[in-house]
This record gives C-alpha cells, structure tokens and sequence, in this order.
C-alpha cells in the first residue's frame, strides 16, 4: 500500500496517511476479491492465491498483513513471489539461520489501546498541575492518539507521534514529553535506547517515561531475549521500579524522580525540577482552611459618625475579591509576597498609593494570628522540603529558585540553616519510639486510626496535615515508589520501617470499598512488594471507613453512621481486619440485610427456600415444618419480602441462641400463609400469632399488625419449661405461650418488644385460658 484515505461515517472529515516512506507497510493479499467479474486479471491472481493457500502461507492471517512479516514468511518457507508465481529459494538464496532477524514479526503496535480516559502518566500530569493549560504536551509513541484528543478536547496544547499509527506527524519539541509505555513493548535495545534519547531531546522542561512493571501484570509468555513474547504476539519488557530508575539514570545521565509505580519524570530544566520538588511536601490546606476560619464581617448598623473600624470593614467589602486574592497569596507563602507574586498588583497600588501600605491594611484588618499560624506550616512544609533534599544528595543545583530564596530568607535566614534544619528533621525520622510517639499524637489530634500494634492508617489527604516527621517518613517512601498519594489510605508501620499503600474500588462513593492493589514499601531496603487483589487474592472490605477519615471528608457523616450501625450487630466481626467477604456476605444474607448506599437496610428480594434463615435453619425449614401443610402439601409461601425478614430476625435473635445453648430443636409450626390457615383445625388467631408475620390480606392490609414473625417449636428431652424460662431470661422475645413442661412453646420476635408472658393453663373444661403473668413471676415457677 501507498497511499489509504479514511472516510468518517456520517461526517466529510477524511484522514489520508503516505506510506510510500516507510519500511513496513500493509500488504493486499486476494486481490481478485476487489475486482469486478470481467476483469482481465483475474485468473492470474487467483491462481497465486491458490499457490500461496496449497503451501500454507495463509495459516494465522493476522501475523501476515505488513511487508516484513510477510517477507519473512515467505523466505522461513522457502518461496519467493516472482511475477505472480510461488517460486522456490535456491540454497544461495536463503539467508543462513543465525542472519535471520528473529523479531521482526513482533506486532508493537497491538499493544496501542483505544482509551476513553487519560493514561496513568497522564493523569499523574494532571495531578501535578501540568495539564493546567500552561504546558505544551507531547506524546512520543501515542498509540492511537486517545491521550492527544482528550488533552486537545480540553483546550490543551497537545501533539503525539508514533511509527506504526501516526508516522507522518512531525516530532515536536514541547514542555513535556510523554514516553508512557512504549520502550517496554520494543524488543530491539538499540531502539529502545533511541526512542528515550529522541523523547528527551525534545522536551524543554522534563520527560514523563513510564513501563509497566513486571509486578503490576498477569501476562506472561515465553522467554524472548531480555522479556516475553506474549500469546498476542507482542513483546513486554517487565522492569522492576529501582531497574527502571538506573535505566533511566545511565541513559541520560540525569536523576529521575519517581511520581508512581513505573512512572518517573527526568528534569532538563532545573528550576522546574526544584519547584517540582517543593511544591511537594507543601501544604495547600492550610490557606483555604484559614480562609475559611475568617467570620464574614457583618453590615455596620446606621449610625450618625461610623467609627473607623467600620469604615474599615465596609472599604473591605467593597474591594473584598482584590483583597480576599491578596490575603489567600499572603497565606500560600506564609509570608508577605514580593510584587512580582500577585498578579494584580497595580490594582492593590491603585487603592492603595503603594504596596506596603496594602499590606499594611490587611495585617491591621485580619490580625496576625492566621498569619502565624500560616508561617509555621510553611516553615514546617519548607523543613520537610530541606529534609528530602538531604536525602537525595545526588541532586546539585547550580542555583535556587527566587522564589525558594525568599522562603530561605524569610524562614530561615540562611541556606545553611535551613540545610540544618532539613537535615536534623530526616534524622529524626528514623528513630521509631520518635515515630510511634509522632502516630500517637496524629491519632490524637483526629488524623487517622492507631491499631493495636501501634500502626497508623490514614487517607492519603491528611498527609501534609501530620507532623514533620510523619512526613518525612512518608517522603523517604516517595523516593522509593513515587506518589504515595495515588493510593486511598496509607498505614505507617512504625516498628517495622515500612509503610502501605492501600487502593480501593470508588474509596468515596462506597461504604464497603473493596482493596484493589497493596503496596509495602520497606524504608530500609529501598524496595516495594506488590499485592493485585481480584485473582490471586480475593479483594477484602474495608470495614468502619470513618476511623481512617476527618470530618469535612466527603459523606464523612454517612460513613459514620453506617458504621455505628454495622458495629452493633453482634454477628458480624470487625475487629483488625474483619470478617472475609465470603463470611460478611453470608452473614448479611442469614440476617436479611442489605447494603444500599450509606444504609443497612432489610433485604428487599425473595430469597430462595434453601437460603440461610439464621445459623442452623433455612426458610423451607419455616414453611414446610406444620403438620397441617405436610398433610395438604400446599406450597405455603410468603409473598412479602418483609416475611423472610422477620423470619430471619426471628431465628438470629431468638432460634440460634436456643440452639447454642439447648442444642437441636423440632420445629412443629412456622409461616402459616392465608391459603393454609384455612385447612387448620382448632382455635387459631391469624390477626395476633404473628404466624402471618408480614402478610397481607386480599385488601393489602396486614393480615396481623403486630408484625414480627412467630413459630412453634420443641426441644427433644428438656423441660420446656426450663427452655422457656431461659428464653425469656436470654433473648429479647416479644411474646411467649407456654403450654407444659412437654408441649411446644409459641414464641414470637418483632417490632414491638413487648416481652409478654402468657401462660396457657387448662381450666376446669379442660379449655386452655390464656394467663398473662410477669417475667419474675415466670421465672420463680419451679419445673414439676
């Protein structure tokens, strides 16, 4: 092929792509097929293609549509096309084995995806603020341009190249140079070491490069020179994270930072590189919280002459969007910004004749305790920065920053100093009565859940709101793995030098999120393990969510109901870790509760008759157990969900604790449906049994509106009055007949606690007559 042109559907849009310059372009096998009947070449062609089909050059179609594969196909074959013939190679013909290039047939460009969201270094772009609409973006080795188009859908400046799906795209220089995921999938290690040489050469700022780590993929093949070969017929070259950082390092002779797993940027420009770093470990929270602290200054009552602080207030709120900027800038910094850091300084000029009566204005007007409080989590955020610094030593600037040498000045006096300062907070990190100490006190001030082995695990957002140190201890982890803070919750393991990263299924919007990767970093070895949950290992809860969150946490107040509600539901297990899901789930299913949302709720679908009811006991159990439906064999069903419930709250309140302590029991009458209470002889009460339990009658009204659910039931060689009287001491029944000491006895479980006692004595007929009596008067009768 030469030339293609692509129509859209439904659209005039055409793409054209030249292959006249390229190497490896697409074959047209069969080409009698495109022609029409009375064309004259068509019995030359067919007769090729019959050729090439009898010698079984055809067999797995997909490995022959570009010019080297097929090449090579014909020559691993012996034949050769010469005039639309199938010719054989003589022996001078055929290259000797060894001369053969083994990987030509590899298909790189089958790894390219079709995305419908940003790539993983993309998004870490994103989350470091360069995807803000001030950088150019380049993507080297874009696949399919999915990145491109988001990024140009949201106004950004963005271009991509790749030699298989875009080869006529000019390489262009830019801010950022994205190379995610492509040298892993090129087997050839002098192209390999081309396409990071050629990446670089045009960023101005720094190079994103990602692979995929050998931890982080199922996918295996067989061995190919320094990777597999997949059964996709693709090539991978797993790396591990410290393998690709000395990659990296040896390639271009620059130190890369790690932003995440497989995913590092490798600065050109050093100030970029110096900015990326502080900014960090600083902490954006504490100006808005700030902000936000300040009461909104109420209107002045009239007066005749307003006194100077209210003529004060309202000059505030009639320039309030210039000062309230000005004031959240002074905040940011933690100290007084220079002119050339506000944008909008010739309008604080304006009002004010010069800058620092501005700022003069402000300190008087919101007073210095916000801006002190904002001078010490600056100097605390540019103290871990010192810290981290010192840490990675290889790093030597020739210069700082401006910017970073007026926060030296201003926090520190000298550089130095706050070396010093840095340097004394590192050591301090690793001291763990120090860091156990620190945990405690983070606990206490509300950030996150202390266990009981001393460990600490909280969301990845209060990282920049824990001491230095903790800080620290996490920055030493950063240098390591990357962005910590991709992950949900973080567990600092204080005896131990290690810290995890936990990542879960949408951490916000669940109650129950279910962990998807684990990562355990160890601080001492500089090395991480890697745990995938789905597969191999089944994807736990998360249990009591809320300990891990603060307040202002979105849905913190669902979050921490639900979890007072599942806490108190003695079956289920949530201490350390909890019960499995297996075990969770079962349990849910025996108490007929659901989770929807933020909310425990009863269950609201039909289960099955061989469903779990409480621990020892299914629903047909209930259903079939009366002698009366065994007699008529009616299928004596419950059509309310609510029935199920109750029958379920009945056994796990009531049947369970029995059947612990008594052992087995016979049950001799359950559910009892409209349809069977109709074939029951004898005195029977469908409006109060509660045998009906949430049944309704042929107008839809509660056949018994005491709800709850009731059944009859004996224990095989035990007093049933001492059973009785267990019951009523154990279990918070609602109503209880007692018939004998050798008869079943009625009891019921339900909304209403009523906890009655009724004693169902014979009376001088021999008719029973109801006795209503009190718990400790029941409890004195002494069994016969």
């Amino acid at each position: 092929m030469q030339h293609s042109t692509s129509i859209k559907n439904n659209s005039s849009k055409t793409i054209s792509k030249n292959y006249t310059t390229t190497s490896n372009p697409p074959i047209l096998h069969r080409k009698e097929l495109l022609l029409p009947p009375d064309h004259p070449d068509i019995p030359k062609f067919a007769a090729l293609t019959k050729q090439l089909e009898d010698a079984g050059l055809f067999k797995d179609s997909r490995k022959i549509g570009y010019k080297k594969q097929w090449e090579e196909r014909l020559r691993n074959a012996g034949y050769k096309v010469v005039d639309h013939q199938l010719v054989r190679l003589d022996g001078s013909e055929i290259a000797p084995l060894q001369t053969v290039e083994p990987t030509s047939n590899v298909e790189r460009h089958r790894t390219a995806l079709t995305r419908y969201a940003l790539s993983k270094p993309m998004q870490l772009l994103a989350k470091h603020d360069f995807l803000e609409g001030k950088h150019t973006i380049f993507d080297y080795g874009c696949g399919k341009g999915s990145d491109v188009d988001i990024l140009r859908q949201n106004n950004l400046t963005a271009n991509g190249w790749d030699p298989h799906f875009c080869p006529e795209n000019p390489k262009h220089s830019a801010d950022v140079v994205n190379l995610g995921f492509v040298i892993n999938v090129i087997e050839d290690k002098d192209e390999r070491l081309a396409a990071v040489l050629g990446a670089y050469q045009l960023c101005t700022q720094f190079l994103c490069a990602a692979v995929m780590l050998g931890e982080q993929s199922p996918e295996r093949g067989r061995l190919f020179r320094d990777g597999v070969l997949t059964s996709r017929n693709t090539f991978q070259r797993y790396y591990s994270q410290e393998e690709f950082r000395e990659y990296l390092r040896r390639v271009l002779d620059e130190d890369p930072v790690a932003v995440g797993p497989g995913v590092f940027f490798v600065f050109k420009d050093k100030d970029a590189e110096q900015a990326f770093l502080e900014r960090r470990y600083r902490n954006r929270s504490t100006a808005n919280r700030l902000i936000n602290q300040i009461p909104k200054q109420p209107k002045a009552p009239k007066a005749t002459r307003p006194t100077k602080t209210e003529k004060e207030q309202a000059f505030y709120q009639q320039h309030a969007d210039l000062l309230d900027a000005l004031w959240l800038s002074w905040l940011e910094l933690g100290r007084p910004p220079q002119e050339d850091e506000f944008p909008q300084v010739a309008a604080v000029k304006d009002l004010f004749g010069t800058w620092q009566r501005g700022l003069n204005f402000l300190q008087r007007f919101h007073g210095t305790e916000a801006l002190k409080f904002a001078f010490e989590s600056r100097r605390d955020d540019l103290t871990v920065y010192f810290a981290m610094r010192r840490f990675d030593q290889q790093r030597v600037y020739r210069h700082l920053p401006e910017s970073l040498k007026r926060d030296v000045k201003a926090f520190f006096t000298s550089y130095p100093l706050a070396q010093t300062e840095g340097e004394r907070l590192l050591f301090s990190a690793g001291n763990p009565a120090l860091i156990r100490q620190m945990c405690h006190q983070a606990a206490a001030s509300g950030y996150g859940y202390l266990d009981t082995e001393g460990s600490l695990t909280f969301h990845t957002s209060q990282v920049v709101l824990l001491p230095p140190i903790l800080r620290v201890y996490i920055g030493c982890a950063t240098q390591v793995f990357g962005d910590v803070t991709s992950a949900d919750l973080l567990k600092i393991h204080a005896e131990s030098g290690k810290l995890s990263l936990m990542k879960y299924d949408d951490f916000e919007e669940l109650a129950l999120p279910r962990l998807l990767e684990r990562i355990k970093i160890s601080l001492v070895n500089q090395r991480f393990d890697y745990y995938k949950y789905g597969e191999t290992f089944t994807p736990p809860y998360l249990y009591l969510k809320a300990r891990f969150l603060t307040a202002d946490y979105p849905h913190y107040a669902e979050q921490l109901a639900f979890d007072q509600v599942l806490s108190a539901i003695p079956e289920l297990n949530l201490d350390a870790y909890g019960m499995s899901p297996e075990q969770f789930d079962a349990a849910l299913q025996r108490l007929r509760l659901e989770v929807n949302g933020f909310t425990l709720q009863t269950a609201s679908t039909l289960p099955k008759l061989d469903d779990p009811c409480g621990q020892y006991h299914t629903f047909r159990h209930f259903i079939e157990c009366g002698a009366t439906q065994a007699k008529t064999g009616l299928p004596n069903l419950p059509k309310q969900a609510a029935t199920y419930n109750a029958l379920a709250v009945l056994a796990t309140q009531v049947l369970d604790p029995v059947m612990d302590y008594f052992g087995g029991i016979q049950l001799t009458y359950g559910f009892c449906s409209p349809e069977l209470a109709k074939h029951i002889n004898g005195s029977i009460d469908p409006k109060r049994d509660q045998h009906a339990a949430h049944e309704l009658n042929t107008r839809g009204n509660l056949i018994c509106e005491r709800k709850g659910a009731a059944c009859d039931f004996i224990v095989p060689d035990e007093n049933m009055l001492e059973v009785a009287q267990w019951i009523v001491q154990n279990t918070p029944f609602d109503r209880l007949y007692f018939y004998g000491n050798t008869k079943p006895l009625h009891v019921s479980y339900g909304e209403e606690h009523s906890r009655v006692i009724v004693l169902m004595l014979a009376g001088k007929s021999g008719r029973l007559i109801p006795k209503v009596v009190t718990a400790e008067a029941f409890n004195r009768i002494t069994p016969a």
